[in-house]
C-alpha cells in the first residue's frame, strides 16, 4: 500500500496536469395508451453514453464542424439524416405559425439594433420568434461581422455569424439548440451559436501562484473579458432569470460597447432563489415585448391548454395526457406511506416499460422530508439501479449512497456514475460502512448481509496512514481534510467527458446529487417527456401558482400530478405574482428584491 505522501505526490501531479400498500384509483389505465419505452440496464447506459456523438463534443463528427467542405445542401440533408428517427416524437415547436403583432414588433425591434425583453407564457412563441430575429438579422448583417465560438465541450473553434443564443445551462442550451436549428437555414449556419453563458465567455483553468497559500493553485477564468471581448452583435438570453448578477458581470465586462441584448424569459414562472437576477433589472431598464397569443399546442394535447388554465386561475382538466392520481383514500397519507405506495407504483410502470428515467423525471417543492427529492431519489434508485454495490460516501457531515450506473446531477449538467473507488488520502472518522449489494440507499444492511460486510479498515481499503502531522506542511493538512472517502467518476452525458470527484465541495448538496428527482427550482429551463408531481398537504407552504405552473410546462408529452385535487385547486388559487398588466406583473416579479445600484443591461 502506498504511503500518504506518495498519494498526496499523486494527486498534486494530477490536479496540475491539465408491503403491499393501497393503490391509485385509475393507475392501470393511466398510460394505457402509450407505447412501451425500453428502460436500460446499466452497462446500456453506460455504453451508450460511450458511444453516442454530439456534435459540440465530437466536431470531428458533426456535420457542420468541417462546413466549408461540405455543399450546403449536403450538410441540411445530413442534419436531417441525423434526426431520422426522432420524428415520431411529439414536438414542442412548429415553423409553421405566422407572425402575430407582438411577434412582428420583436423581430423589427430585433432588427433596429435596439436591446429589450421578451416575455410571454409557454407556447406563446417565443422560440418562433427568435428564429425569426436570427433569420432577419442574419439577412442585414455583413459578411465580415463574424465571432470565433468555442465548440461546447472541445477546444475547437469556428467561425460564425456575430449572434449568440445563451443559456444558463447545458440542458437549456440543448434544449433551444434543437428548437432553433428546426430551420436548416440556422442549423447550417447557427448549430454552434447556441450555446451556455461560461462557454460562451470560454472558461478554461487557470494556474496561478497563491502568494498567501505559497503554492500553486487553479482556478476557472473567462477568456473572453474587456481585452478580449466577445465580438458578437447579438446576444440573446435564454431563461435569463436564472442568469445570477455575478455570470451578469462577466458577460458585461467581456461584451462591446453597442452590443444588443435581448432578454427572454416568463414571469410567470418561479423567481430565482438566488435574489435578482439581470432578468429583474431588464425589466425596469428596457422595452418589454410581451407575447400573448398562445399557438405550442400539440394536437389532442391538453397540457398547454392546463398550463394557462392555471395561470387564469381556473381549474384543470384531466385527460390521457393530464393526469391527477388522488388514490382511492379520502384521507391523505403522511409522507413516509405515500411515498411507500408510490415507489410500488414506480415498480409496476417500470415493469411496463411505462417510465423511463432517461426521459421522464419526478418534481417535488422540497429538498426534505419523505417526499422531498433527497428520500425520494434514493427510493427510486433502488428501484431503477438495484442489486448493485451501493457505497457509503463520507464527505464532511454529508453520507451519500450511490452506486455504478446511477443517473446524476453535477453542478446542473446530468451524467452517470461510472466508477467508484476508495480515496486513499481520507483520513476522517468514522470510516465508512464497506460497500456492499445488502447496502441499502438509506445506510442499512438488508437481509442476506454477514460479517464479510463489516470488514477491517485495511480490508477495505482505508487503512488509517501513520500520518506524522509534524511531517506536513499547512497545506498538506488542509488537502487531507478536505478529501472525500471515495473517488467518484462521472461521465457528463451532453459531452462524454469524464470527471473525477474526490473533495467534499465536489460532493456537497449544491453540487452533486442523484437525478431521478429534483425540485421545481432546480427544473427550470429543462424539459422532459413526462413529469411526475409529487403533491402533499405538508407542501401547502410552497403551494402557488407559479410553482404548478413552472412544473406542468416541463412536461412534453404527459404530466401526472400525485395528489389530492384540493392541493392543486389551492396552488392554483394562491398566485404570487399578482396583476393582469405588464407593469403589475413586473412589480410583483421584482418584489421584495434588494435590488443594487451601478446594474447596467447594456453596454453603450
Amino acid at each position: 500500500m502506498k504511503t500518504w505522501k506518495e498519494l498526496l505526490a499523486e494527486k498534486k501531479a494530477a490536479n496540475s496536469s491539465v408491503a403491499e400498500n393501497p393503490s391509485y384509483n385509475n393507475l392501470a389505465k393511466t398510460l394505457e395508451t402509450e407505447q412501451p419505452v425500453k428502460t436500460l440496464t446499466i452497462k446500456e447506459r453506460l455504453a451508450a453514453i460511450a458511444a453516442k456523438k454530439h456534435p459540440p463534443a465530437q466536431p470531428s463528427e458533426s456535420p457542420i464542424s468541417n462546413a466549408s467542405s461540405f455543399p450546403k445542401t449536403m450538410i441540411v440533408s445530413m442534419l436531417s439524416e441525423e434526426n431520422k428517427g426522432k420524428e415520431e416524437k411529439k414536438e414542442s415547436f412548429s415553423l409553421s405559425v405566422e407572425y402575430d403583432s407582438d411577434q412582428l414588433n420583436a423581430i423589427e425591434l430585433a432588427k433596429s439594433g435596439k436591446s429589450f425583453v421578451l416575455i410571454g407564457a409557454a407556447g406563446s412563441g417565443k422560440t418562433t420568434v427568435e428564429r425569426g430575429i436570427m433569420l432577419a438579422l442574419l439577412a442585414q448583417m455583413k459578411e465580415n461581422e463574424t465571432h470565433d465560438f468555442r465548440i461546447q465541450g472541445t477546444a475547437q473553434r469556428i467561425t460564425s455569424a456575430a449572434i449568440a443564443i445563451s443559456a444558463p445551462t447545458r440542458i437549456a442550451s440543448g434544449n433551444s439548440r434543437k428548437a432553433i436549428c428546426k430551420d436548416p437555414t440556422l442549423a447550417e449556419r447557427c448549430f454552434y451559436n447556441v450555446t451556455t453563458n461560461h462557454n460562451l465567455l470560454e472558461y478554461y483553468p487557470e494556474f496561478f501562484f497563491d502568494a498567501e497559500k505559497d503554492k500553486e493553485s487553479m482556478r476557472f477564468v473567462p477568456k473572453r473579458t474587456r481585452s478580449n471581448p466577445l465580438t458578437t452583435k447579438t446576444i440573446m438570453f435564454e431563461e435569463a432569470s436564472m442568469n445570477d448578477l455575478l455570470i451578469w458581470g462577466k458577460i458585461y465586462d467581456a461584451m462591446q460597447a453597442g452590443t444588443q441584448c435581448i432578454f427572454i424569459g416568463d414571469i410567470n414562472q418561479l423567481p430565482p432563489v438566488f435574489g435578482p437576477s439581470i432578468l429583474n433589472y431588464a425589466l425596469v431598464q428596457l422595452p418589454i415585448i410581451e407575447l400573448k397569443t398562445i399557438y405550442r399546442q400539440a394536437e389532442g394535447s391538453s397540457i398547454l391548454d392546463n398550463a394557462h388554465r392555471i395561470l387564469k386561475g381556473e381549474n384543470v382538466k384531466t385527460d390521457v395526457d393530464f393526469q391527477v392520481l388522488e388514490g382511492k383514500s379520502d384521507v391523505q397519507y403522511g409522507q413516509r406511506k405515500q411515498c411507500q405506495v408510490i415507489m410500488n407504483q414506480v415498480a409496476v410502470w417500470l415493469k411496463q416499460g411505462k417510465y423511463d428515467p432517461e426521459q421522464d423525471i419526478f418534481l417535488t417543492p422540497f429538498n426534505v422530508q419523505p417526499l422531498g427529492s433527497i428520500h425520494v431519489n434514493s427510493c427510486l434508485a433502488s428501484l431503477i439501479n438495484p442489486n448493485v454495490d451501493v457505497w457509503e460516501i463520507i464527505a464532511g457531515v454529508r453520507k451519500l449512497y450511490v452506486a455504478v450506473g446511477d443517473k446524476i446531477m453535477y453542478n446542473k449538467q446530468i451524467g452517470v456514475i461510472k466508477e467508484i473507488a476508495h480515496n486513499g488520502l481520507y483520513s476522517g472518522s468514522p470510516k465508512p460502512k464497506h460497500h456492499s449489494k445488502h447496502l441499502s440507499r438509506f445506510g442499512h444492511y438488508l437481509a442476506g448481509a454477514n460479517s464479510l460486510e463489516a470488514q477491517d479498515e485495511e480490508d477495505s481499503g482505508l487503512a488509517s496512514f501513520n500520518i506524522n502531522l509534524e511531517e506536513m506542511d499547512k497545506e498538506d493538512v488542509k488537502e487531507l481534510s478536505r478529501q472525500a472517502s471515495a473517488v467518484v467518476t462521472i461521465v457528463l452525458t451532453d459531452t462524454e467527458e469524464e470527471v473525477k470527484l474526490s473533495k467534499v465541495g465536489d460532493l456537497s448538496e449544491s453540487s452533486f446529487s442523484l437525478a431521478y428527482a429534483l425540485t421545481v427550482h432546480k427544473s427550470q429551463g429543462c424539459e422532459w417527456r413526462k413529469m411526475f408531481l409529487l403533491l402533499h398537504k405538508d407542501h401547502s407552504l410552497m403551494a402557488f401558482r407559479e410553482l404548478l405552473y413552472t412544473a406542468v410546462t416541463r412536461a412534453r408529452e404527459q404530466v401526472v400530478i400525485i395528489g389530492k385535487m384540493f392541493m392543486v385547486d389551492k396552488a392554483i388559487s394562491n398566485p404570487r405574482i399578482k396583476g393582469n398588466s405588464v407593469r403589475e406583473k413586473v412589480e410583483y416579479f421584482n418584489a421584495n428584491l434588494q435590488m443594487q445600484e451601478g446594474i447596467f443591461c447594456e453596454k453603450r
